[in-house]
């Protein structure tokens, strides 16, 4: 039994008890900078990464994974798979990029908001939408859609619940979902993806003060990607990650439109800790349960106390708020809102879309994600204190605590 009872199978036990039996991972599966760049170039055939603003972060992140992660011996198999492929996939984007210069992307939608608010099921709703097309999990894996593609895809995220079958509880993850922006963003190895799967403070502690701008310009190059011979639709994109770069979101996308999720921090914070502490454990066995949902907690804090205050900053008519109960309550009128709000239109047909939807993936599907606020030395009291200005601003309504 692991952290917060979470199980592994017995194969992947024993690819773990590999790494011990030769004194430990790293001599099984090596992490080094210079090999992973090497290997990149080799398999694609490609030696131009491009603008050179991914190679610091990428260096950093590299020596963070090798000497603070604690990763074991299958964490650094799948580690090394998600470097490499990240490299792979800037190399092959940029030398697709003359190519797609021309493509415009379109009023964009952004979805974010605090992690568990909602903001994953709205993304798979707003992409039923006939005027709104959501990148698939396998695209954003291989964006230039090689053959087999949708088949490696497939394996590469089913692995997360084989490793650890709670997992998908949590978060489900299927190739042929709607997936998030942190793939849109791993090529310039911006800080969310790592920050859910790796504990690795140093470089989070550096990226959080580098601009996040040429991150999202190639965010955007890689949407040309995808797009180029596709017919012309607005995109609806997704990520937590957002929610504290929503300036740098208008400066890349100026005609972009955001529907921000609310829901209470009691409930959020606790379920994101849940969360990033079951997608460390798929790559380590030491997690500090508390300094985690700590550090989580402080993010959290500082992003959404001063949401209402960089709001006002932020193009008029441009976004829209909703909250995670009105989507329960009645999914269709919480849209229908944000859409007024937006400008966008609510097509006829979108109700039944949306309705069907829902019936057909039920919330529960994978089990019930269980979790309380005291498995991580959280108290619900003190969360209600420390986010007050934050759900005072917004009207967000209280919950239970669990």
């Amino acid at each position: 039994m692991g952290v917060l009872g979470f199980t592994r199978p017995d194969w992947a036990r024993r690819v773990i008890a590999m790494g011990d039996s030769v004194a430990g991972a790293e001599h099984l599966v090596p992490l080094d900078a210079d090999e992973l760049i090497a290997a990149a170039c080799a398999s694609t055939g490609l030696d131009d990464f491009g603008p050179d603003t991914w190679e610091e972060p990428f260096r950093r992140l590299v020596a963070a994974l090798d000497t603070e992660a604690d990763l074991h011996a299958l964490g650094r198999l799948t580690t090394r798979l998600d470097l490499l492929r990240h490299l792979r996939t800037r190399l092959l984007v940029v030398a697709a990029a003359p190519s797609v210069v021309d493509e415009t992307v379109v009023a964009p939608v952004f979805v974010t908001g605090p992690a568990r608010s909602g903001t994953s099921i709205l993304h798979e709703l707003l992409a039923e939408d006939p005027n709104l097309r959501a990148p698939l999990a396998w695209e954003l894996a291989h964006p230039l859609r090689p053959k087999g593609a949708a088949a490696w895809a497939e394996c590469e995220f089913d692995l997360w619940a084989d490793i650890q079958p709670e997992f998908k509880a949590i978060h489900e993850l299927s190739s042929r979902l709607p997936e998030e922006c942190l793939w849109l963003l791993a090529a310039e190895f911006d800080s969310g993806y790592w920050a859910t799967c790796a504990n690795v403070p140093s470089f989070l502690a550096w990226r959080a003060s580098t601009d996040p701008q040429p991150a999202y310009r190639f965010h955007r190059t890689m949407l040309q990607v995808l797009q180029h011979g596709q017919p012309q639709t607005s995109w609806v994109l997704k990520s937590p990650a957002h929610a504290g770069r929503l300036a740098t979101v208008f400066a890349v996308y100026p005609d972009a439109r955001v529907i921000f999720t609310h829901r209470d921090p009691v409930r959020t914070i606790p379920s994101t800790a849940s969360a990033v502490i079951a997608g460390r454990w798929l790559r380590s066995d030491t997690i500090d349960v508390p300094a985690t949902a700590a550090g989580l907690t402080m993010g959290m804090r500082f992003i959404l106390n001063t949401a209402a205050e960089q709001r006002a900053s932020l193009p008029a008519g441009q976004v829209a708020d909703l909250h995670y109960l009105d989507l329960l309550r009645d999914p269709v009128d919480a849209i229908g809102r944000a859409y007024d709000t937006l400008g966008l239109p609510f097509g006829d047909g979108l109700p039944d879309l949306v309705t069907k939807y829902l019936a057909e993936r039920p919330q529960d599907k994978h089990g019930r994600h269980h979790y309380a606020a005291a498995d991580f030395g959280l108290d619900p009291d003190q969360l209600r204190r420390d986010f007050t200005p934050y759900t005072e601003a917004f009207g967000v309504e209280p919950e239970p605590a669990r």
